[in-house]
């Protein structure tokens, strides 16, 4: 049977993250107490949220909500390989996993042996950490919403010059007549 702490702390949980489905799950093990508040300025500096937790209580308070994906695929681990097992942080926030594996990489390009990605969750689909580092590589939800705004008005822009193109052929035609009928 749990106790009072723990049940406050899973209800707590339960509440601050039940609707997260974008998660990036670290291993915070190599941040001293000086990179730790380094990490956690830049974290706040890209608008983005760590939860440290203890692993058992983050699974339970989240197992019923929008991480159950990630725990599910978590249980079917061998133990040794279990994402909720050792120092474990949840980073969430931004717009999402895509920016979240983008600071997660630049930092460990930037500061060597301080985290370690562990898994992460897009929507309903666990990530490993290969496909967490391959989605940094992705362009942002900033970056798709400028290009298919860019495609949006291309369109317009592009009928307006093809109707342009007609009439100026039309118009040259006209004048092309009209010079043959006056040479004769």
């Amino acid at each position: 049977m749990p106790n009072k702490l723990n049940q406050m702390l899973v209800d707590q949980i339960t509440r601050g993250m039940s609707k997260l489905d974008n998660v990036v799950i670290i291993d915070y093990q190599g941040l001293n107490s000086l990179k730790m508040a380094q990490f956690r300025s830049e974290l706040r500096k890209a608008k983005l949220t760590m939860e440290v937790v203890k692993n058992r209580i983050a699974s339970t308070a989240l197992k019923a909500h929008g991480l159950k994906p990630l725990i599910e695929h978590d249980k079917k681990l061998p133990r040794k390989q279990q994402i909720f097992r050792g120092p474990t942080a949840v980073l969430f926030g931004g717009d999402g996993t895509v920016d979240i594996a983008k600071f997660t990489t630049k930092w460990m390009k930037e500061n060597k042996d301080t985290i370690k990605v562990k898994a992460g969750q897009m929507g309903h689909d666990v990530l490993d950490v290969k496909q967490v580092e391959a989605s940094a590589t992705l362009p942002g939800r900033k970056e798709l919403l400028s290009t298919l705004a860019g495609d949006f008005l291309a369109l317009p822009q592009k009928m307006a010059a093809t109707l342009q193109a007609g009439y100026a052929r039309i118009a040259y035609g006209f004048n092309a007549l009209a010079n043959k009928l006056e040479k004769k």
